[in-house]
């Protein structure tokens, strides 16, 4: 019975955010109180676990698909209208691949939040095992509140103290309308999760967070807040000791083990004991499989400098081909298409460039950056046939850096938070025509989340 009542507490969780604040618990009927639902540990653990599969549900491709859209990585979608009013950069409230992904995110955190609050409410759970809880549910809140601020609101930097509007802070699961915090003060309010997410997560936890994966995203989260500084010191620290290789594998998306330099990853499987299909990667295959008609293509320019030097087996440019449809060209991957693979969220690769890049925005020694860089272009070539001088300058690590994070990560949606980071700090930036900072350039929240605290962003694309 207790496993029943949990999934009807997990069953009211998967309603919208917005929604359920709208909704007050009643005294009778199928609404089922945290209180009531999570009685042991086991009842804590699934809800937690419920927060991951949630979470799996947007990283799947459909959160990292979005941001792509609006760089310049890709052409215009083919029989994909939401995904085309993506492109075009100018989504509605009423775009349903846009409001999904935004709901899926925060039903994450309501379920994080909720698992926060109960702690207390569970007899006999250990300390340590009430402190590792906390920590999961605090990096799965952070998680999802730093991508979903940096999809719906402008970056850091727009506003020399980040002041402008960016996302509502969820850190109960209260019944309130809030209001859209300060980009500054979402944040903060990340950091803080981050922080105690590192101090109590381990280092080994089977596919949930460890402390290393909480060091990815605060690496990353300081990198596009222009703290160089502090972006190379978590970087060199995640180097010097986390228990990660890099792969020689040039395609990361794989199975059924995940990539030997995956710090925090989706996890796909399949059950042999049932034989239940647990596939986590839809929104990659569904959108890119080369065998198919794929909807999501690659321009031109960027299929050109991703096979530059060739596309010889097991180089990067082995993953990209032209596809001649009735004599129509267009450029398509082979990268997703197995059937089953694991989707990686933070990785090595990252972590390396994140260094090379920030050494060299601060003035620090080179010598790291570029092998940094040289590792990486070795195993994407298979020689060092276009490795940079050891006597580059802090200019040209800072342009081989960029590159290369476009090009091993041309589907995640780096590319664009890059293109808004280098355009936020001063640099000259267009997109597809379009200044970094124009309207378009950020998402459109659900019409349901409008209220009096919460204004939209504004519309009419760029």
């Amino acid at each position: 019975m207790r496993h029943i009542t949990l999934c009807c507490l997990i069953g009211l969780l998967v309603v919208g955010c917005e929604d359920l604040l709208e909704q007050k618990p009643l005294s009778t009927g199928a609404n089922v109180l945290p209180s009531d639902a999570i009685q042991n540990e086991q009842d804590l653990f699934e809800l937690l676990n419920s927060a991951y599969d949630v979470m799996a549900n947007s990283y799947n491709g459909n959160a990292q698909n979005l941001p792509n859209l609006l760089s310049d990585n890709l052409v215009r979608p083919v029989q994909q209208d939401n995904y085309t009013s993506v492109w075009l950069r100018n989504t509605s409230i009423f775009n349903g691949s846009v409001g999904d992904v935004f709901r899926q995110y925060y039903i994450a955190i309501l379920r994080a939040n909720t698992v926060i609050e109960n702690l207390d409410n569970v007899e006999g759970l250990d300390q340590a095992t009430r402190t590792q809880f906390e920590a999961e549910a605090r990096f799965i809140r952070a998680l999802c509140h730093f991508d979903a601020l940096r999809s719906w609101a402008q970056p850091f930097g727009f506003t020399p103290d980040d002041s402008h509007a960016g996302i509502a802070i969820r850190n109960s699961s209260e019944i309130v309308n809030s209001p859209r915090s300060s980009v500054a003060e979402v944040a903060d309010f990340i950091l803080d999760d981050i922080a105690y997410a590192k101090a109590n997560l381990p280092d080994f936890n089977d596919v949930y967070a460890t402390k290393w994966a909480a060091f990815a995203l605060e690496a990353e989260l300081r990198f596009q807040q222009h703290e160089y500084e502090a972006a190379f010191a978590i970087a060199n620290e995640i180097l010097a000791q986390a228990p990660y290789t890099l792969d020689p594998d040039i395609n990361r998306f794989q199975h059924p083990q995940a990539s030997s330099e995956a710090i925090f990853y989706i996890f796909s499987a399949i059950r042999t004991a049932d034989n239940v299909v647990d596939n986590r990667n839809a929104g990659f295959r569904g959108n890119y499989f080369r065998d198919g008609n794929p909807s999501l293509r690659l321009t031109e320019e960027l299929f050109d400098q991703l096979t530059a030097l060739g596309t010889a087996e097991g180089t990067r440019g082995s993953m990209y081909e032209e596809l001649n449809q009735d004599g129509n060209i267009s450029y398509v991957t082979t990268k997703f298409n197995a059937e089953f693979f694991n989707i990686p969220v933070f990785t090595l690769t990252q972590i390396h460039l994140i260094r090379a890049e920030s050494a060299a925005e601060i003035g620090q020694d080179l010598t790291d950056a570029i092998a940094d860089i040289n590792t990486i272009r070795e195993r994407a070539y298979g020689s060092a046939i276009n490795n940079i001088s050891l006597s580059a300058t802090a200019q040209q690590v800072i342009n081989a850096a960029r590159l290369e994070r476009r090009l091993e990560f041309p589907f995640t949606g780096q590319r664009l938070y890059d293109l808004k980071r280098i355009g936020s700090q001063g640099e000259p930036v267009t997109v597809r025509g379009s200044q970094w900072d124009c309207p378009g350039m950020v998402l459109q929240f659900p019409s349901t989340e409008q209220t009096d605290l919460f204004p939209l962003n504004a519309s009419g694309g760029c």
